[in-house]
């Protein structure tokens, strides 16, 4: 998890005004992982936190099936 943390917080490589994080099929990971599936939450969560702090907006936007 901190791997997936540096990835979504470190976008050096891309530089935009906001950013978007599809995230599909999450209920099957939800199911299959629910204690996973809450830290993957509360990553992107504390994701966009930091963005906003750098005022940067980032949305994530959960799909299920």
């Amino acid at each position: 998890w901190d791997a997936f943390d540096e990835c979504i917080t470190d976008l050096t490589w891309c530089p935009a005004q906001r950013y978007v994080i599809l995230y599909d099929h999450a209920d099957i990971f939800a199911q299959a992982e629910p204690t996973q599936y809450q830290i993957a939450l509360d990553i992107l969560n504390s994701a966009k936190e930091y963005w906003e702090a750098n005022h940067i907006p980032l949305k994530f936007l959960v799909i299920n099936k």
